[in-house]
């Protein structure tokens, strides 16, 4: 197995290994460390079909439940990611950490890429460690006891509501309560410190008023989001990224419409609240 790093931030190539056959104990633990190490991992030319795209994820812990994303027929845990100019909500095109308007966001993904755009589409990803990191040492004590509210109908529902009407905005919002995390939250396996809020799915902090809340995670967003932060990934059909969800942001580049691209995700459970 030879690993190739993409940016100085974070990101790296994997070769010399095929995702259709299981993994030995040695190569299994050998890649985990490297996905924690570079917190999303990249492979080119693998033919997976969705059998062997869940038996690889599902080494890695227990399946995440796929919620308002379609589903593979026939494959529950095979999550079907379909964009071109008619898509009606492009979630995947704003800055987000996925499923953190749950109480237990998933652990990481496993993409699959089955119909790309010859130009554009790409996905990029934040290093979250180094977006607390690089933050002025008043401002990370400052930040660090804060907890931040997630909800989905608050900065999705306009979306929903003029897209998909009055009954699904009040299904979801039902469905999918208000949760607090902390803002600055730590990495169960690593221990490291990373930002823990993202402009699709972080809605306020808790205990600020509402100009105090927005200027702040203004701040925050504008910060993580510096290209020193960042990897990006040029795709190609049968690549595969797998990231850690729990110390990265990751969004899809929405420059490449009206092609076509279609992605099949596996998403991992993890098994705690981010704390």
């Amino acid at each position: 197995m030879d690993v190739h790093p993409l940016t100085g931030a974070l990101g790296a190539e994997v070769s010399g290994i095929r995702l259709a056959e299981p993994l030995d104990e040695e190569t299994f633990g050998e890649l985990r460390e490297t996905w924690l190490t570079h917190q999303v991992v990249f492979f080119r030319d693998q033919e997976l079909t969705p059998e062997q795209h869940v038996a690889f994820a599902g080494q890695f812990g227990k399946f995440q439940k796929p919620g308002f994303v379609p589903t593979l027929e026939g494959h529950p845990n095979v999550r079907k990611q379909e964009m071109d100019e008619y898509s009606k909500i492009g979630s995947d095109v704003t800055w987000h950490t996925d499923d953190t308007f749950l109480e237990i966001p998933s652990m990481g993904s496993v993409l699959y890429a089955l119909d790309v755009p010859e130009a554009g589409g790409d996905t990029a990803w934040i290093n979250m460690y180094k977006a607390f990191e690089t933050l002025s040492e008043p401002m990370r004590a400052f930040i660090s006891p804060m907890t931040a509210i997630h909800d989905i109908s608050a900065t999705m529902g306009l979306d929903i509501l003029k897209n998909y009407g009055a009954k699904a905005w009040q299904k979801l919002r039902d469905s999918t309560p208000p949760v607090e995390h902390p803002v600055v939250r730590t990495h169960p396996e690593t221990g490291r410190k990373s930002l823990f809020v993202n402009p699709l799915l972080t809605s306020s902090i808790k205990g600020l008023s509402e100009p105090e809340s927005r200027m702040l995670l203004d701040l925050l967003f504008q910060h993580m989001q510096q290209p020193e932060n960042m990897c990006r990934f040029r795709w190609r059909k049968h690549s595969v990224a797998f990231w850690d969800n729990r110390s990265t942001a990751h969004k899809g580049i929405k420059d490449f419409f009206p092609a076509h691209r279609l992605m099949h995700r596996v998403a991992i459970a993890d098994t705690e609240r981010p704390r």
